[in-house]
């Protein structure tokens, strides 16, 4: 039994424990996480004096948000990172190691959210369509929320369907745009068939509101000083957009109605962000979000991905992409005003981030002067075969390349009685001296954990999962292009300079947050404070860190 001052001290104790607990804030009814797609934390920024007061300002300014915040692995691609974003995991862990990879077994390609299991719903699904997150080995927060009470409904919208399904976990819902007729769908996985709410939404095809409208500049001609200006030989003339504005958005197809031309060139367009938008405001009616009759707490993830491929097309030093990110503002303030009308801004925990950055297109760079150009990939293979043949003899060592990995055939290998690391450092050692290769690492190499000390090395182990990865991943210099088709697109992304690492971390909920600007963080800290403050448990290959220095 407990007695005299020791009992007056417990006593004390459990009134100081009473009163803290009083004071920690309820969860938040809704959280509203959103990345945009290919959006660099110097964008965030870059254009502050023409950003309205209810969008990204709002983060800005009544929010945290730290401007050295980075992705901590190599490949920054976008199914990568949505992968991270609600997971805090690394690569390593959660399993999707890019947008594709080969089948080490079948040989085949792998689409990071493929799964011939499931179709989409009322739509045709082709080869490699993106239809569950079986391919993602990991928990998301929505998916610890779930488990947590049973009763949130965890709600992923996005232009891609590797964006939304790995932004809806294993349990939530994940609806992505459809080029074949506009709509935002769904596959089995998730339902046996649509709700009502998204059949009324579609009744009148809102799709085709744009249809024969063309993208303009938003702001005065002098508004967009900054930036470079269109009509550049470098920009790509791609979805029939054309290179300067007016850019129409028919698709450059010969009819007088929408199609899958129309339906395609739109999410290409800031045009794809409204249609968003609209979908959006359909699914927090439909599906009464923020105001769970349990209580607990809702979660509608999205993912914006116009300003992505405005940055493939004309790169992020554009106008283009310039009068984009501030549409793109006029329509989170938009969504922002909606949701305090309905949930009440007070209750709801809005966070940002993005799944990449982006590099500058390599001929702007190289006219600023920097070591810039484009790595052909298949020209790489056959140069790097033509020297192993004359090596080891005549054969094929390199299959294939799946960014940023090389495939050896090690069945040849074994049947030439080779060594397997002698021929990897062979193919390391020239591609070491290849023009706009940085650095290169072998299969060895990371499975004996023999990586050098670096910063770049760490990021690249991050990355690389036994199992699923390529056998040589290859580091492109900065402001090199690597992607599969060299003159594909204009810009891309994919590297670990900071260009592509560094995104935007911020956070906005006055019951929550201590606004304020931060210093240094990871990407994968976002999820884990939002378990915290949710005080759900981490997902399970978590590796972040509760960023407490911004929490009230």
């Amino acid at each position: 039994m407990i007695t005299g001052s020791a009992a007056l001290a417990l006593i004390a104790t459990a009134g100081k424990a009473a009163t803290a607990a009083e004071a920690v804030a309820p969860p938040p009814k809704l959280v509203l996480f959103m990345a945009i797609d290919g959006f660099p934390q110097e964008q965030f920024v870059k254009y502050y004096d023409q950003l309205g007061d209810g969008g990204l300002k709002l983060l800005l300014d009544k929010g945290a948000w730290y401007g050295n915040n980075h992705y901590s692995h190599a490949t920054t691609y976008t199914g990568v990172g949505h992968a991270t974003l609600l997971s805090c995991a690394h690569p390593y862990k959660h399993a999707v190691i890019g947008n594709d990879w080969i089948d080490k077994q079948t040989k085949k390609r792998v689409y990071s959210t493929e799964d011939p299991r499931h179709k989409y719903l009322d739509e045709e699904t082709a080869d490699h369509a993106g239809t569950s997150p079986f391919n993602i080995k990991v928990t998301t927060v929505g998916d610890e929320m779930i488990y947590a009470n049973g009763k949130s409904k965890v709600i992923a919208i996005a232009g891609k369907d590797r964006s939304s399904i790995g932004l809806a976990g294993q349990f939530g819902t994940a609806y992505m745009h459809s080029t074949t007729t506009g709509r935002f769908i769904t596959s089995d996985y998730y339902m046996a068939a649509y709700p009502e709410w998204w059949t009324a939404f579609y009744a009148n095809k809102p799709q085709d509101r744009f249809f024969g409208q063309t993208w303009t500049l938003s702001m005065p001609e002098e508004a967009y000083a900054r930036s470079v200006p269109d009509n550049q030989p470098w920009s790509t003339n791609y979805k029939g957009l054309g290179v300067k504005f007016p850019h129409p958005i028919d698709g450059g197809a010969a009819s007088d109605k929408p199609g899958k031309g129309y339906y395609d060139a739109t999410m290409w367009t800031p045009f794809g962000d409204l249609l968003m938008l609209d979908f959006v405001k359909a699914a927090i009616e439909g599906e009464n979000l923020g105001r769970n009759p349990s209580g607990a707490p809702d979660l509608l993830a999205l993912s914006w991905t116009s300003h992505d491929y405005v940055n493939h097309l004309f790169g992020p030093e554009s106008r283009q992409s310039h009068d984009q990110t501030v549409r793109l503002d006029r329509v989170f303030a938009d969504l922002f005003k909606f949701i305090d009308e309905r949930v009440g801004l007070d209750n709801v925990l809005i966070t940002l981030s993005a799944d990449h950055g982006f590099m500058n297109i390599p001929e702007y760079s190289s006219s600023r002067r920097l070591d810039a150009g484009r790595i052909d990939p298949e020209a790489m293979i056959n140069d790097v075969n033509a020297a192993l043949s004359k090596q080891y003899g005549d054969g094929k060592y390199v299959t294939t390349w799946w960014n940023p990995n090389l495939y050896i055939d090690y069945a040849m290998l074994a049947e030439r009685k080779l060594d397997k690391a002698e021929v990897e450092e062979a193919i390391a050692s020239f591609l070491r001296e290849y023009p706009g290769v940085e650095a290169v690492f072998t299969r060895t190499q990371l499975e004996r954990g023999q990586m050098p000390a670096t910063r770049l090395a760490k990021q690249v182990t991050l990355a690389w999962h036994q199992k699923i990865s390529g056998d040589i991943v290859i580091m492109n210099k900065p402001n090199w292009y690597l992607f599969a088709k060299p003159k594909g697109y204009a810009s891309t992304h994919g590297s670990p300079w900071a260009y592509d690492t560094n995104v935007p971390l911020a956070m906005y909920g006055p019951a929550w947050i201590a606004p304020g600007k931060y210093g240094d963080s990871e990407t994968v800290d976002l999820a884990r404070t939002v378990a915290h403050i949710l005080n759900v448990r981490p997902p399970n290959g978590c590796e972040g860190s509760v960023l407490t220095e911004m929490l009230r």
